[in-house]
């Protein structure tokens, strides 16, 4: 590695003399919450003062001269180490030591030596982090409207945090404590000034920190200087990166990544998401996405993408029934399935050929997700079909010729509908969801979600009830599992209601628990609920179950 410097320094002298530091673009915001700031506190505190403490490693890249650092891995720890040194500032009432520990916070300018003010760390979010951390008192003053911002909060629960523990000591004990950390605290600090070298660190040095993600690794590899030179262009790419992280959400952001791999590389993964693009995808012969910008303007097509899809579900664009089909059935397939492999069918079709024919496809792709859901189809068989979808949607110019292609098994659709035990199937949930969406007008999108699922007749039922009367109780067990004898509730069950006999079980039970489910409502029109009424029930789900929802 080129110009590897690695020493264990105290803490104090980490944060001294020409050291600076500094939160690169491509690094995930300060997310360290309370269990993180309880930890690290609680550890110093109860550390034994005569002995070293060892603090865990930090990763630097060198930027000027060796004295700007970018922080590669230990941002989480480091940023913490400055709240706590600046709530000690404004606990201790010592004027020198005060002034000792905000030189670790802060170099001061200073006129006769040419120097300029300039903060240890350099963040994101300076103004908040000025007013609370770098100003000396900025830890006892109150956050303004923005306190429950990102990172606001964080900064604000550290600093409530690190006061609460310390605010118990005297002043003798938080002088002790103070030398205790800036002397005794020990931190292994690893610098380099090659990029890569930097990250090939990070990948084999444990951090007790908040760790970088699959996703964050590939953002600062592409967002290189050896792949985009310009600094105020990468400054920029990496605002888009954070904007719509937090726009879509973390962990949905991370899935696109997964969905861009499958659809790029057409095949199940033989590695992890870092290893897939980098040897997969960056390394194909030709590359299958280049790095640097390319690599991000795919990102930005894909998210945004995904986003009008599955998020806004406004990719149709258009009023009307056509829209509301959508919007209810992509929602009751987001909530229910499994798998996501099925999302990237669509996010690919999209992109090739917009909303032309959007509905049909996913009617389709529905029928094939199900299929496998019913008969327990294995992954690799699953990957399978979905990779030869997404190649007939590369290969094929014309809408129809893809949807044409997709194909399923109604029988084996319907015997999954029929399974005199469907309310044992991991399945259940999803059909008697989309009967109840088959049963709505839809003038409106239809955003159906379920409390729980009740039996209508009981599954064991009082030995001196009336259902007993009209159902065998040894023969029942072939039907009351079954879809015809299943509606979904609004509310949580209720064991004692729900085994009352069928008059006294709707009108007191049942019927202010399934007035949202135009279905399941209908078993209060029933005059009686017999063997016979379960399966005209079962038979009508089954008639029913694979049509369009309108």
């Amino acid at each position: 590695m080129k110009d590897l410097d690695g020493e264990k320094v105290s803490v104090g002298d980490l944060f001294s003399g020409r050291n600076f530091f500094r939160v690169p673009e491509y690094q995930r915001p300060f997310s360290w919450d309370e269990d993180n700031f309880e930890d690290i506190i609680d550890d110093l505190i109860n550390a034994d003062k005569d002995e070293q403490y060892f603090l865990g490693t930090v990763v630097l890249h060198k930027i000027n001269d060796d004295i700007v650092y970018d922080i590669v891995d230990g941002q989480q720890r480091a940023t913490s180490l400055i709240i706590l040194f600046a709530c000690l500032r404004d606990l201790i009432e010592a004027e020198d030591i005060q002034n000792d520990i905000q030189e670790k916070i802060v170099q001061e300018a200073s006129r006769l030596n040419k120097i300029s003010r300039k903060e240890r760390i350099e963040v994101r979010d300076i103004e908040v982090f000025n007013q609370h951390i770098l100003t000396p008192g900025g830890t006892k003053l109150e956050f303004g409207a923005d306190k429950n911002k990102e990172p606001h909060w964080r900064y604000k629960t550290a600093i409530d945090i690190f006061h609460h523990s310390l605010s118990p000591l005297s002043q003798k004990e938080l002088e002790d404590f103070v030398f205790f950390v800036n002397q005794n605290c020990i931190i292994i600090r690893l610098s380099t000034s090659s990029f890569d070298d930097a990250f090939r660190l990070f990948s084999i040095v444990n951090d007790r920190g908040k760790k970088l993600r699959r996703i964050d690794i590939l953002k600062a590899q592409n967002l290189s200087p050896e792949f985009i030179a310009s600094d105020s262009q990468r400054r920029t790419i990496a605002r888009t990166w954070q904007e719509t992280e937090e726009d879509l959400g973390a962990d949905t952001f991370e899935e696109v990544f997964f969905l861009i791999r499958l659809i790029t590389v057409k095949e199940k993964p033989q590695g992890d998401l870092l290893k897939e693009f980098e040897r997969r995808i960056f390394r194909a012969r030709p590359p299958l996405i280049h790095r640097g910008i390319t690599f991000f303007e795919e990102v930005k097509k894909y998210t945004d993408f995904y986003k009008r899809i599955f998020v806004d579900k406004d990719i149709l664009d258009i009023d009307g029934i056509e829209n509301a089909e959508y919007r209810s059935l992509i929602f009751i397939m987001q909530t229910e399935f499994q798998a996501s492999e099925w999302k990237a069918c669509i996010l690919y079709y999209c992109i090739k050929f917009g909303n032309t024919n959007l509905l049909e496809f996913i009617y389709q792709l529905e029928k094939i997700y199900l299929e496998q859901w019913f008969g327990g189809v294995r992954k690799d068989e699953r990957y399978a079909q979905y990779t030869d979808i997404l190649k007939s949607i590369e290969k094929t110019e014309d809408t129809h010729d893809v949807i044409s292609s997709l194909k399923y098994s109604e029988e084996n659709i319907i015997q999954g509908v029929t399974n005199v035990n469907l309310y044992n199937a991991g399945y259940k949930k999803y059909v008697l969801l989309r009967l109840e969406l088959l049963k709505s007008e839809l003038e409106r999108p239809q955003y159906i979600e379920a409390k729980s699922i009740e039996h209508v007749l009981p599954q064991n039922p009082a030995e001196d009830s009336n259902w007993l009367k009209s159902h065998d109780k040894e023969d029942m067990q072939n039907y009351v599992n079954s879809i015809g004898n299943l509606v979904l509730i609004s509310k949580s069950k209720n064991s004692t209601a729900s085994n009352r006999d069928f008059e006294e079980k709707k009108s007191t039970y049942l019927t202010q628990r399934v007035s949202d489910y135009p279905r399941s409502n209908q078993v209060c029109s029933e005059s009686e609920w017999t063997q016979e009424t379960i399966k005209r029930w079962t038979d009508e789900a089954a008639d029913i179950f694979l049509r369009n929802l309108q």
